[in-house]
């Protein structure tokens, strides 16, 4: 679920990660749902793919990161091993797609407005794609800026690699600009069920990440 040079970094936290119920990697496999034909962006070392195929998906991945894309060829039915910052990826992938995964991917690319659009025109009318994107509008960031702090980190929301930064209205907006419904909306925010209640209530504080289920429009 990344489409950055070092997308083995992330690898082995995979397994702990998918065992949080409010985690995005169990979302999104929920989410994606049984039986389609998926494109998975920045499919990495092709975890999230191997879940899905367990679910009986027929999973293209396109993947940056040459060795990543080498591992992920045991799980996916296909793996494309391109940028997609250059403008012709999608000559690449194929058609007949019904859903696409962009899972931590929008923020590391120069031109993620063209990338969505076409996503869009990868899908049939009612197609989905599945957006995950880090919430720069976190409570922690704000703290940060307030004091004049803008580091960047090696992992998380402040990612060394990520070009681009969005709250939860600029993310809506990049979708639905881009020919999508949002259809339903997944603020990460982990915790119990007591204070899930609270963070999910002022989820442009406390969400980490921001995952959103669109829906081709006409």
């Amino acid at each position: 679920m990344t489409s950055t040079p070092s997308a083995l970094r992330y690898s082995s936290d995979y397994e702990a990660i998918l065992k949080n119920p409010y985690g995005r990697h169990l979302i999104f496999i929920e989410e994606a749902g049984k039986g389609r034909r998926i494109l998975e962006l920045g499919c990495a070392d092709g975890f999230i793919s191997r879940h899905l195929k367990e679910r009986g998906c027929y999973v293209t991945g396109l993947e940056v990161d040459a060795q990543a894309a080498e591992r992920a060829r045991q799980w996916c039915d296909n793996v494309i091993n391109y940028d997609l910052n250059r403008p012709d990826w999608p000559a690449h992938v194929g058609t007949g797609y019904d859903t696409v995964l962009c899972g931590d991917v929008l923020e590391h690319l120069v031109n993620p407005e063209l990338v969505l659009q076409q996503v869009r025109e990868l899908l049939p009318p009612g197609g989905r794609a599945l957006v995950c994107v880090p919430n720069i509008a976190h409570l922690r960031i704000r703290l940060k800026l307030l004091f004049g702090k803008f580091e960047y980190e090696s992992t998380g929301i402040m990612d060394m690699t990520h070009l681009r930064f969005y709250t939860y209205s600029t993310a809506r907006k990049l979708i639905e600009s881009a020919g999508f419904r949002v259809q339903s909306y997944h603020p990460m925010v982990g915790g119990g069920v007591l204070t899930r209640w609270f963070r999910v209530m002022f989820h442009t504080l406390f969400a980490g990440n921001m995952l959103f289920v669109a829906v081709r429009t006409n």
